[in-house]
């Protein structure tokens, strides 16, 4: 859980406490709490949370219901609320949240929440060594992969990494959308642009097709 970075939006300092608790025990390091809708409002725009935990009920009223809607896009909402009237849950339910958590939490419960939440997204990135820093990159950005022995190259839409690698075991990580083009190269089909006998053009980039791995595309 290390990786996933988590803000707890709970106005009662001592439940935010509780779960901030169970998370650190259970290796999750990247936590932030906010107690108020602006504090929220404030981490959500610097942090950049891979999930929220957030309280329905913030200061006396349905706001985390509002403020959920502001989140970006990657990022998951997990509910918690002392409330079980139909009404706000049908209004919490709209906003799709990855889980539905009544108070008093239990650990089992929201532990099992976030491992769903974990493995959903571990399908859609894979985190690389940049330096001393994990690195999480989106698949879909990944443009190509390229070896060099025990080196990979990764190409971004934005930027480029160089990591210690084989080929092989990074391949691994790839969903099916990535094809073997060349003995050292896979790429994303997703930017595909062109195929001829021996090249392929992937988001402008020309790169080599071997005889052997044509079928492949």
């Amino acid at each position: 859980m290390n990786f996933i970075k988590i803000l707890i939006v709970e106005d009662e300092v001592l439940i935010a406490d509780y779960i901030k608790d169970i998370l650190e025990s259970n290796g999750c390091e990247a936590i932030s709490m906010a107690h108020s809708v602006k504090e929220a409002q404030e981490k959500m725009e610097i942090m950049k949370p891979d999930l929220i935990l957030m309280d329905i009920n913030l200061e006396g009223n349905l706001e985390g219901i509002a403020l959920s809607q502001q989140k970006s896009e990657d990022c998951s909402i997990i509910f918690i609320t002392g409330q079980t009237d139909s009404k706000t849950i049908e209004d919490a339910l709209k906003i799709s949240p990855e889980s539905y958590l009544t108070k008093p939490i239990r650990e089992v419960d929201l532990l099992t929440a976030i491992k769903i939440i974990i493995q959903k997204k571990q399908k859609q990135y894979v985190f690389v060594k940049d330096g001393y820093n994990d690195i999480k990159l989106k698949l879909d950005d990944i443009i190509y992969i390229q070896s060099d022995r025990n080196y990979l190259d990764i190409i971004t839409t934005n930027s480029k990494f160089t990591i210690r690698n084989t080929l092989l075991e990074f391949s691994k990580e790839l969903p099916s959308t990535f094809k073997q083009i060349h003995r050292s190269i896979f790429i994303n089909s997703s930017f595909l642009e062109k195929i001829s006998s021996d090249e392929v053009v992937v988001k402008s980039f020309r790169l080599p097709l071997s005889r052997n791995f044509r079928q492949n595309l």
